[in-house]
Formats: structure tokens, sequence, C-alpha cells
């Protein structure tokens, strides 16, 4: 039989945001697939807050829970894992290695690899990054199947070790949409001229070049913790739930940027543009929206080969080349936008990579 494992997070305060977005939709199109479901709770608090007992017991917590529920599992049995795990246990790749002996297969989706995220922060103790670098492994090593963002990722892994014959190329997140109604969006009346759009985490640590923007260039922000001016090249609208925001959002393209600098995606989030998915892509075109991407990202490629985007090196070129795009290209963008959204919409990505873990189809 196969299985997928839903976590729910009890702690106070918890809220909806891009990157819970991403894991319930995977978690809608595994169940649509006729997957089980497997429902857990984590305990965040008792895991992190306290002394080392504390913690310690926080992780045996979880591990109980995790192998109360996964006694269900037999020997030919698929089990899908979002990675990482909400409720983190340093005891967990024990436990999905006992699986795995059992015959039952641990097929991992990766969201985020901490250590390559936070591998150049400074903030962050080596020990720390040595500890990531030992748990993630394990896992990853243990595990069936690997489901990661795209072939720059795949490559990353398999430098590390891991087997390529187990990972596969998610490609893009797919981006639900619940009772889509294009006739709320109205991309027919979008512009090349209209303002750019820049949706996401806004706060300075960790999109320093927005408060660095200069020249024409006309921005529409949507997202938590702007702290910049507003005037009338830059207009910050707030934050809006992740199923409403498509309606929303104002614009001609979406930018796909990230980092310190309007120059080149630099610093921590900026380089992990180079092997990361931002679920902000699959935003903008699962609303229709073209995207302008930088030309390093790894998502640069199947912008470009999808033909539903422009790539730039820098935010400073965005200007020259929409003066010198015509309507006609504009409009041919749209279109591609739209038929690569209505495949984001419908989960067409998740359920392809599920489909060969599976042995439904080949790659």
């Amino acid at each position: 039989m196969n299985y997928f494992i839903q976590e729910f997070q009890t702690d106070a305060g918890v809220q909806k945001t891009a990157g819970i977005k991403a894991r319930d939709d995977v978690d809608a199109i595994l169940a649509d697939m006729g997957m089980n479901r497997i429902s857990l709770s984590s305990f965040e608090e008792e895991r992190t807050n306290g002394g080392l007992l504390k913690k310690l017991c926080g992780h045996l917590t979880v591990l109980n829970i995790w192998k109360k529920q996964l006694k269900r599992l037999r020997a030919g049995d698929k089990l899908f894992v979002q990675f990482p795990v909400l409720g983190h246990s340093v005891f967990l790749s024990g436990l999905f290695q006992s699986c795995e002996k059992r015959g039952v297969q641990i097929i991992l989706l990766i969201h985020d690899l901490e250590l390559l995220r936070w591998a150049k922060r400074k903030d962050i103790s080596v020990l720390k990054k040595i500890r990531l670098r030992i748990e993630e492994k394990s896992i990853l090593s243990c595990c069936s199947r690997i489901i990661v963002h795209n072939l720059k990722m795949k490559e990353m892994l398999c430098q590390t070790g891991i087997s390529g014959d187990k990972v596969i190329s998610l490609d893009i997140f797919d981006y639900l949409v619940p009772e889509y109604n294009p006739r709320k969006i109205n991309a027919a009346q979008r512009d090349k001229g209209d303002p750019v759009i820049i949706a996401g985490a806004l706060a300075p640590h960790k999109a320093r070049y927005i408060y660095r923007l200069s020249g024409e260039l006309r921005v529409n922000l949507y997202g938590v913790k702007y702290s910049g001016e507003v005037n009338e090249r830059i207009r910050y609208f707030g934050a809006f739930p992740p199923d409403e925001l498509p309606y929303a959002m104002e614009g001609s393209f979406g930018l796909v940027w990230d980092g310190e600098s309007i120059e080149t995606c630099s610093g921590v989030y900026g380089e992990y543009l180079r092997i990361n998915n931002p679920h902000k892509t699959s935003l903008y075109l699962a609303s229709g929206l073209p995207v302008i991407i930088w030309s390093q990202a790894a998502l640069a490629g199947f912008v470009t080969e999808n033909r539903c985007g422009i790539a730039v090196d820098s935010i400073l070129d965005i200007e020259k080349r929409l003066v010198s795009m015509t309507e006609e290209e504009y409009i041919q963008l749209k279109e591609q936008a739209a038929k690569v959204g209505e495949r984001l919409r419908s989960g067409y990505y998740t359920r392809r990579a599920a489909a060969v873990c599976l042995g439904w189809s080949k790659m």
C-alpha cells in the first residue's frame, strides 16, 4: 500500500505561510492520488526549549509518535515523507533505516536541505553545521527514493555520494488554487508597462535588495515584514493568505530574486537560488503571471525553456529588457505562463514525480 505523512503543528502561534502552503499542496495531491494518510502532530516547543534533558525527552516523544504510527507498515509498502519533517527528531534516521530493513520504502520529497541553506551563515556554529550534515546525510542515504527540486540539486546530492538512480527531479513545485476563477485575475488586461510584482518574505535580512532598488523600475510588494519606504515607484499592499494572493496581485511580471544586491543574487539567500525552487515562482505562474528570474537561478532554465518568462543577470537590466520587448512578445509570455500555470494548479509535477517513485511510469 502507499502512504504519506501529513504533519500538523500544534504549537501556539503557528500561522499559515508559503512554506506550509507548499506542504499542504503536496498532502492534497498525494491524497487525491489515492494514497493513505498518516496524520502526525509535532511538538516543537518540547523539542527546542529548556535544558538538554528536556530537549532529549522532546526528541524521544517525537520518535515514539512516529514509531506508533509506522507500525502498520508492511514489506512492500511505500511511504512519502516531506523533508525536513516539522516534528524533527535526531532519532528519525534510525527509524527510517528500520523501516527500510522491514521492506518498507521511504520516499523523501525535499523542501529544504538545511545544511545548504545555512552553510554560509556566520551565526550558525560549526558544530551545528556538522550535526546537520551527519543527520541529513544519514536520512538521505537510507531512503529508497528522493524527490529533489531540480537537476542542479540532484547533481549536488550526487556529489555527496547519494546514488543518482534514486533521485528524481520535481522540476518545479505545484501551486493549487482551490476553485480557481480566471475571471477574478483578468490576465488579458495586464500590460508589460505595469509594475513588477515582488511577493514573499520582505524583511531586510531576507530580501535586502528590495531596499536598494533604484532607477525608474516600479514594483508592487506583497508579503510580510516590509519596513522600507513607499512612494510612486514602490507600493506595498500587505500580506494575503496563499489562496487569495493570486487574485490580489497586480502587475506585469513576477520577480524571482533574493539576497542583498540588485546587481546579482548574493548572500546566503541569493546563493541558495542556484539550487532551490522558490515557491514564489510557482505562485506567479499559477496566477498566469510571466516571471523575471535571475539568470543563474536553478529555475532559470525551466522558465526560458517553457517560454514563460525572461532571465536577467541584474535587476538593473529589467527596464531595458521591458522597453525593447514588443507587445506580441509579452502576449506570448502570458500565454505560456497560463499553460504552465494550469499544470501547477492541477498538481502535475508532484503527480509525475510520485508516479515514477511508485513505478507507475518512467522518467
